[in-house]
């Protein structure tokens, strides 16, 4: 075997999952073993190698190729295209979406997306989101990357999405495309007519890691100042509450939120 191969092979799989820790607990394969495989510093034995190609539904003899071959390979390229989401048509449900490039262009490029999570205590996740125009459709797609604080797992969540302003607010809905088995659902409302820099509002889904129901104040920043993509994605994660590293205005209107609920907020937590 060709563990180079091998290794990017099995990484570029994994990029499908939520997280490479729910993986192996999934398959029943020890994390640290399975990050030796990542890594190419090991090669399954033939029981785990088992494991991996049941779960993944590739022949084990697939894991071989080269990693362009394997991409490209019919049992491989469905799942790294992720669902096929049917394109909306001119009625019903869908017709929310149509006709919005105009309403929502100023509202297109990246934001970073604060929102409050007891997944981990006193804590606030940073997400990266992008609105762009797409086939006469205003899209999100979303990244959320948090590493727990407690065994050093990393939860990664990736999200797409559907745009509309209505009643002047702008309505979000995003599919977990990792895990596939969530839908988030974000209402941001504008305070005047000029406010672009901070968006707030509420969001509201199920969380991939506890299955349960949250709701949480969101605040969305603008990056009116985006230079690069790798410069957006080092402010991703969770911060604690406290954190300097913080947006201060956005912590503030977090909590300000948060506070002026007088029942308080249920907030099991998303990532997913």
């Amino acid at each position: 075997m060709e563990t180079d191969s091998f290794a990017a092979n099995l990484r570029l799989l994994c990029s499908t999952e939520s997280s490479v820790s729910a993986l192996c607990r999934r398959i029943g394969v020890n994390r640290q073993q399975f990050g030796k495989y990542l890594s190419g510093a090991a090669r399954p034995s033939p029981a785990n190698m088992r494991k991996i190609a049941v779960h993944f539904g590739v022949r084990q003899a697939e894991f071989l190729l080269p990693t362009e071959e394997f991409e490209a390979h019919p049992s491989v390229a469905g799942k790294l295209a992720g669902p096929q989401v049917p394109r909306p048509d001119g009625g019903g449900f869908y017709s929310a979406f149509r006709g919005q490039t105009l309403p929502l262009r100023r509202y297109l490029g990246y934001y970073l997306s604060y929102f409050l999570t007891q997944t981990w205590e006193n804590s606030i996740v940073c997400a990266l989101v992008c609105l762009d125009e797409h086939d006469g459709l205003i899209r999100s797609r979303s990244l959320e990357r948090s590493i727990d604080p407690d065994d050093g797992s990393l939860y990664l969540s990736k999200y797409d999405g559907r745009v509309a302003m209505l009643g002047n607010r702008i309505f979000v809905m995003e599919y977990q495309r990792l895990a596939r088995d969530a839908l988030v659902e974000t209402v941001l409302h504008p305070v005047g007519r000029g406010q672009l820099q901070y968006l707030r509002g509420t969001t509201f889904g199920i969380s991939s890691r506890q299955r349960l129901p949250f709701t949480s104040p969101v605040v969305w920043r603008y990056l009116d100042d985006f230079t690069s993509l790798r410069d957006a994605m080092r402010q991703v994660g969770r911060y604690d509450i406290n954190s300097a590293k913080l947006d201060q205005r956005a912590r503030s209107i977090l909590l300000g939120a948060r506070e002026a609920n007088a029942e308080g907020f249920v907030i099991p937590g998303r990532p997913g």
